[in-house]
């Protein structure tokens, strides 16, 4: 399904950010809580995760600890050529949207074990 505009303008998010090449999100994305979206070119979805405070492209000790990694690292990204973020103020928030937003958009490489594919 194709990425519609309209769910970044949700009140739970209180910030979106552009879409961005999925090799540049250790720049571009902020170390909040929120929702992230991998797309195709033509924006159609294809996984949708979620990061705790802090986790969203955190990294330790030179030790990659990213959310978006950890996804990335299971293959989530298959099909995929950018990510946006929605940030929201809570871990609880996003944890709640994410799942609205799998249930509406029923991203292909949610729920599927990629790595096993």
């Amino acid at each position: 399904m194709i990425w519609e505009e309209k769910d970044e303008h949700e009140y739970r998010v209180v910030k979106a950010s552009e879409w961005i090449p999925l090799n540049s999100y250790k720049t571009e994305l902020e170390e909040r809580a929120g929702v992230y979206i991998f797309a195709d070119d033509d924006f159609d979805v294809k996984y949708i995760g979620k990061a705790g405070a802090g986790r969203m492209v955190v990294e330790l000790k030179n030790i990659m600890t990213f959310e978006v990694y950890s996804a990335l690292r299971r293959k989530k990204d298959t099909g995929a050529t950018q990510v946006k973020a929605l940030y929201t103020n809570s871990d609880d928030v996003a944890l709640n949207y994410e799942n609205e937003l799998i249930e509406k958009y029923n991203p292909p490489n949610n729920g599927i074990d990629l790595l096993k594919s």
